[in-house]
């Protein structure tokens, strides 16, 4: 972070809606250049989806984060907040089909190794037949299911992700917009495809041969902490607040007041109490759709409608203390056919857990706030464990506690044309004097850790260049 300061006199507060990686980067990046900052959390710690709950001694994490990014200035900041808090990290990830575990993202040398010869064989003949379709005959409509079939041909579309994605996101891949595909699967290419299909049939007949998988491209490094990634956000949190920042947690923001396109108050909710905040500026990390929809005087017909298009998908988090020091066979894993669809083992992360020759397990159920999942808890901590079982992945009487916790907005659902409600909730907002909007949520973005911090700057500077 650039180290200049501006100090604005009478410049009053800014309120920053939640304390994830996003706020808490706004409010650093703001706090440097000398500005006020009250940043309000619903929850009762900060971090948001990268933060943990703190039971019992041991840090539950929501979903299996680690720090990594090329950005000189977000790592510089990173490495000199944590020193040697930080620990390198090598993650193992595997998913479970058709009784094989793969390697994932896919990697080629799985899929030509562990499906029947045949399987493979139709596997390379629909990449070609699609590949070559898609170049001559492009389809009408793009979704991530024309995508998807053009990157792997239909075949391995039906085994791997066409089920897998509607489980997890309650809609099937041809609902969704192509940006998904795009965005967060990793491409094949077909003609290193077709030779790696040449090879493993030579090495069928007894003619060794190297196979270089697919995987996907992290940026920069990994590293994790004894405490997980809720450890740099907790230090983040400390940073704001030695720098005269304030965080207001159980605070739920309900109402933003507007006059014409300026942001006056923020009202919340905490200890049973409302109250309110008159602000100079806003920033919001906030699900985009929902902070829309909680500004008065109300906006335009246009915006309450792009407002109400967008969706998204919750998780509900099983968290299991087991007594044994791992459980399972890589970090994470992704599933088909439990009740939830990917699992991490923390002590595989290096965290601290007690006691001594335990793990903890996180099992994430992808579900809709109607569903039992959400609003049975003895319902989804059982589903959980009867599927491990299952999977003899643990015994019943090796656990120790079960908790549950939740996320309503974790994943933003990239509908067909969710761009255009989109963008006309960012022009709204860019249209206000004093708000801006940053993060997963409240850019509605399926994002890193990384990059919700990036934004955050970036909210913060063009709110200061709004201000100034």
């Amino acid at each position: 972070m650039t180290q200049s300061t501006i100090n604005p006199s009478n410049s009053g507060v800014i309120a920053i809606l939640g304390a994830g990686c996003a706020g808490l980067s706004a409010a650093l990046r703001l706090t440097q250049r000398g500005y006020a900052v009250v940043l309000l959390e619903q929850a009762d710690h900060v971090g948001g989806l990268a933060g943990g709950v703190h039971l019992n001694g041991n840090t539950y994490e929501y979903g299996p984060h680690t720090f990594h990014t090329t950005d000189p200035e977000i790592l510089n900041d990173i490495l000199t907040l944590m020193g040697d808090e930080l620990i390198p990290y090598r993650r193992t990830i595997l998913i479970k089909f058709l009784g094989n575990y793969f390697s994932f993202p896919l990697a080629i040398r799985d899929v030509l190794h562990k499906l029947p010869p045949q399987t493979v064989l139709h596997a390379g003949l629909s990449l070609v037949r699609h590949f070559v379709s898609g170049l001559l005959r492009p389809p009408a409509v793009e979704t991530s299911e024309t995508i998807l079939k053009r990157y792997y041909g239909n075949v391995l579309y039906e085994i791997f992700f066409k089920t897998y994605i509607t489980s997890v996101w309650g809609i099937s891949p041809a609902e969704f917009s192509p940006a998904f595909a795009r965005e967060r699967i990793p491409r094949m290419n077909v003609l290193d495809a077709l030779e790696k299909i040449r090879l493993a049939i030579r090495n069928r007949i007894k003619q060794p041969v190297q196979t270089a998988g697919f995987v996907e491209n992290v940026e920069g490094k990994l590293y994790t902490t004894r405490k997980g990634f809720s450890l740099i956000t907790e230090r983040m949190a400390e940073q704001v607040t030695q720098r005269g920042g304030r965080i207001e947690l159980n605070a739920t923001v309900t109402r933003l007041t507007r006059q014409a396109a300026r942001v006056q108050r923020i009202e919340y909710t905490q200890a049973g109490e409302t109250r309110q905040i008159e602000c100079a500026g806003a920033i919001n990390t906030l699900a985009i759709n929902e902070m829309v929809l909680m500004t008065e005087p109300g906006f335009d017909a246009s915006t309450l409608t792009a407002a109400r298009a967008l969706k998204f998908r919750a998780l509900v988090f099983v968290g299991l203390l087991v007594r044994r020091p791992t459980v399972l066979p890589s970090s994470f894993m992704y599933f088909r056919q439990h009740s939830f669809n990917r699992i991490s083992d923390l002590a595989q992360f290096g965290f601290h857990i007690t006691p001594a020759g335990c793990t903890l397990l996180v099992a994430e159920i992808s579900c809709d706030v109607t569903d039992r999942a959400w609003t049975d808890e003895p319902f989804a901590k059982t589903a959980v464990i009867e599927d491990l079982i299952a999977e003899k992945l643990l015994g019943a009487d090796e656990v120790i506690e079960t908790h549950v916790f939740r996320a309503r907005q974790a994943y933003p659902i990239y509908t067909l044309n969710y761009e255009a409600h989109l963008q006309t909730l960012l022009q709204t907002i860019a249209q206000m004097t004093n708000l801006e909007t940053a993060g997963r949520q409240g850019r509605f973005q399926y994002v890193n850790t990384h990059i919700a911090m990036k934004m955050g700057y970036q909210a913060a500077d063009r709110l200061i260049a709004k201000l100034t």
